[in-house]
Parts: C-alpha cells; structure tokens; sequence
C-alpha cells in the first residue's frame, strides 16, 4: 500500500486528540462517581442530575469526537469536544452554584487543549463563546445555594479545585512539549533545507541527506541508493557515516529485490533480523552490517521514484509514528534535491557540451586551454598543443546530400577524433565544421604533430552516411606551448592562424604555428 506524506504534525495529531478525549472522558467518570456516592449519602437531585449530565458527557465525547478524528477531522473534533465541555461546565454552574467559581476555572481545560489543533479563525470564536460562558458560570455563584453539609462542600471544592488546576496544568504541559517538538522539527526541516540548498557538489549532497535522515530518526547509520533514470539501476549516492558506503556496491544491489519494490509501490517498510517472516536477502543483509533494525523510505519527486533510503541501528529501536513522519518529510525534501541536483547537472552539461556531438562546446574547450594553461606552469618540462581542425568543403555534403546527413557527418568526425587522443586530453566543436583538441602533458616536440598527422588520415578515410560513401578531408592547424606567458585565446588563436595556412597552401594537411622548445625549469 503507498504511503501518504504526512506533515509530523499531522501524523500525531489524531493519536494526541483520542488521549486528551480520553484525560477529559476519565475526569467526568471519576467526578461521575464521586458525585453519585454524595447524592446516595445526601438524597440530593441535584447531585443526580450532575451525575447523568456527567455520564452523558462521557459517552457523547468518546463516540461522537472519535468518529470525526477517525475521518481526519481533527479541527472538527476538538471543537465539538471543547464546546461541550463548556456547555457541561455551565451546567454544573447552574445546577450546583457552590461550585460555579471552581466550574469558571475549569472552562480553561476546554480552549488549552483546543489551542494546539485550531486555526486562529476558529481558535478566536472559540475564545469569545469560553470568554461569555465563564462570565455566566461565574455568575451562577450569585444564584441561592442550597446549604450541604460542611464536610462535604469543602471535599467537594478540594477534588474540584484539585482536578481542574491538575488537567490544565497537564494540558499545558503537553502544548509545552508539542511546541518544543514542532520547533525541533522545524529546525531540522529548515536545517535540511539550508544544506541542500548550499550543496551542488552530488556527493555532498547525498551525504547531507543521510545525516539529516539518519539524525531525525535516532537510527545508527543512513544509506541513499539513487535510481538511474535511463536503467533504473541504483547505486550508492551518500552515507552517513561517510565509510558506511564501502559496505555496498551496485553489483550487491542487485541481490536485494526488497529495495526495487519500495521504490516501485512507494513502500515504506521495516526489517527486522529476528523476524523470520520478513525478506531473507535483507535479513542476511542487516546480520552482514551487525544491525538489528532497517527502516526503508521511498525517495519520490513528482510521483517519479528517485531512490530509496535505508537506515540501519544495531540497537533495537520503536520508531515513533511523529519520528516516522518526520522522516517521511524529510525524504521527501531529499528527493525533490536529488531530482532538482540532476536538473541542475543535466542543464549544466548541455550548456558546456555540443548537442550534435556531445564533444565539449567553446566555452567549455576555451575553458579547459585555460585550466592547461595554468598547470602548465607547475610542470617544467611538458607542454600542451591545440589542434585547429577545419574540413574542407563541407558545404558541398550539405548542399548535395542535405543538412540530416551534414550533421550525420559531423557526429561521426567526433567520434574519429575521440579515438586519436588520450582520456586525459579534450576534444571540442567550436562551431560549424570547426573542431578543436587539447593535448596536455607532451613530452616532446613531435607528440602534436603525430596525433594531428593520425586524425588527418582517420578523416580521410571514406564515411558511411546511410549507405553512401563520402570523402572528406580536414586542414589541421597546430600551436604548441611549453610555457604559461599565453592565454588561452591566444594560443587558439595560433592553432586558428596555422589553419589556414593549410587551407591555403592546398588543403588536406597539418601545419604548425611555429617550433616550440621544452624547457628544463620553471619560468619567472
């Protein structure tokens, strides 16, 4: 069954309402009872009234209430609770005026145990409507009072005044208590927010979350597997502890068909190692960490799974339905990051790559010159070359065979450079049918002119564009650099200049800017 996100707030709400039913419920018993023994011993129909306008009270409140936080009303149902509680009170009021001073008081228990549930709209109605009848209860003291016996009007008042100042003290303290856990789980939300809005980096990303998850639910340790959008496969993508990761490997993943299913049904579920009932492969998983206890949550953006968090304690722990909540809340804050943090990748990898080729575009290539350039200058004795590649009437592919099969022709002269140059060296379109390669760390003076002379013959040889051969040729410019005084234009711009002078003296050929000598220390 999917889980529905729940707010902490939420989730505990409908668990703290049926209690404070249930405190209100037990008081009007227990005064039920002491007020029938009184009217036993008195006679009194005053003291009978009180008691069938108690036992009415209890079983009206926990029927009625109940059934409407059952459907999720909460609002509802603590209203109703809190204005018949009042009418009660007044009641009494009237019906017993000795006790209309201490039945004033007690209209307090009503609105703070309201006070936590209530929007300010109706928590303001519900003050005014307690404001009027603690007016009219207290004005009931003035109305005759019958006179009982001594002893029993002052036991009376000390329960009275005892069970009053005692429920709204209690009530006070558990809205102390929720206020304090709301603002914790407020820090931890905005806490977690603040990180991930600060993290671009996906490893520090995934490890932040893991802390988060792992911190709000008192767990041990906190595993993210992120899903794979093109295979579905998952993998590690942070920990916390950091170390926790190296226990796991894609290839390990694959064993564990537990963790598709709670990404797939948007389960949330619980292994326990003792549970002889619960997924083998996980169990034997949790005996692998030295861990008793694995919480498992769906990480889902948008509806579309984006991986899934384990967490893991080597004590055996009850997760608390507002911790679970919490949790929840939090994976969700985590997916939305890991999906927005592939956003940002996939955008930023468009930006800085050529969408025909996937070959790095001019910002990026200019950007990587730069970047060489600089090493460069810690590493006496190497040097770096850029090779300006041109081809040679590329126009008349375009004009003959049309524009498809131009860029059809473009995609595959990426791929031939891609195999004349090291993993370590970068291969850029700089527009049109301009292509350009950085090598770095040459040792000699002929590295580049070798590599240059590999792609030109690699170019001409014939292409495979839907079933017909074509011949094309490329004139390739060569700049070489074996000290940092240069900038990255300006050695583009050499390899550019060397270019065409291929162009012009015939085409389909290699020619260097100028001889360049290593040398043997560090410039000034």
């Amino acid at each position: 069954m999917k889980q529905a996100l729940l707010t902490p707030d939420e989730a505990t709400q409908r668990d703290q309402v049926r209690l404070s039913i249930d405190l209100i419920t037990a008081a009007a018993v227990v005064s039920g009872v002491l007020v029938a023994s009184q009217a036993v011993a008195n006679r009194e129909w005053r003291s009978w009234a009180i008691v069938i306008m108690l036992g009415v009270f209890a079983g009206l409140v926990q029927a009625w209430p109940r059934r409407i936080v059952a459907s999720g009303r909460v609002e509802s149902a603590v209203t109703t609770v809190a204005l018949a509680s009042a009418a009660l009170i007044f009641g009494i009021a009237i019906i017993s005026p000795a006790a209309a001073i201490i039945a004033a008081t007690g209209l307090l228990i009503p609105i703070v145990a309201a006070v936590p549930y209530l929007e300010v709209k109706s928590l303001r109605r519900l003050l005014i409507i307690a404001w009027v009848a603690s007016i009219a209860t207290a004005a009931a003291s003035l109305l005759p009072v019958p006179v009982p016996p001594s002893a029993d009007a002052g036991l009376n008042r000390l329960f009275g005044s005892v069970l009053v100042s005692g429920l709204v003290l209690f009530l006070l303290y558990r809205s102390s208590e929720r206020l304090r856990a709301s603002s914790r789980e407020f820090s931890r939300l905005f806490g977690l927010s603040s990180d991930l809005a600060e993290a671009t980096d996906p490893g520090v990303l995934g490890d932040l979350i893991a802390r988060h998850l792992s911190e709000a639910t008192g767990m041990d340790d906190c595993v993210i597997y992120a899903r794979a959008a093109d295979t579905s496969r998952l993998s590690p993508f942070g920990s916390h502890p950091a170390q926790r990761a190296l226990e796991t490997d894609a290839e390990a993943l694959m064993q564990r068909p537990m963790l598709q299913r709670v990404i797939d049904e948007h389960l949330r579920m619980t292994v326990d190692v003792v549970n002889e009932q619960a997924d083998p492969a996980e169990r034997a998983h949790l005996t692998a960490l030295g861990r008793t206890i694995m919480l498992l949550l769906p990480l889902v953006a948008h509806s579309d799974p984006v991986g899934v968090a384990e967490l893991t304690s080597a004590a055996y722990r009850t997760i608390d339905e507002r911790r679970l909540a919490l949790a929840r809340t939090l994976a969700f804050e985590a997916a939305m990051a890991i999906e927005n943090g592939r956003l940002y990748h996939d955008l930023r990898e468009r930006s800085l790559h050529d969408p025909l080729t996937g070959l790095a575009n001019r910002s990026l290539f200019f950007d990587r010159v730069g970047h060489a350039i600089t090493r460069l200058g810690r590493q006496p004795g190497n040097s770096i070359a850029v090779l300006y590649v041109d081809l040679d009437n590329f126009k008349n592919v375009n004009d003959t065979l049309g524009h498809a099969r131009g860029d059809r022709l473009l995609a595959l002269v990426a791929e031939r450079l891609r195999t004349v140059v090291r993993a370590a060296d970068s291969v850029g379109r700089l527009g049109g049918d301009e292509f350009a390669v950085l090598l770095e760390d040459l040792t000699s003076t002929t590295g580049a002119l070798v590599v240059a002379e590999r792609a030109l013959s690699l170019l001409m040889t014939p292409f495979d564009l839907a079933g017909e051969s074509v011949n094309v040729s490329a004139s390739i410019g060569v700049a070489q650099r074996a000290d940092a005084n240069i900038s990255a234009d300006e050695l583009i711009q050499e390899a550019d200049e060397a270019m065409y002078q291929a162009k012009h003296t015939g085409k389909g050929r290699v020619v260097r800017s100028a001889p360049v000598s290593l040398r043997s220390g560090p410039v000034a």
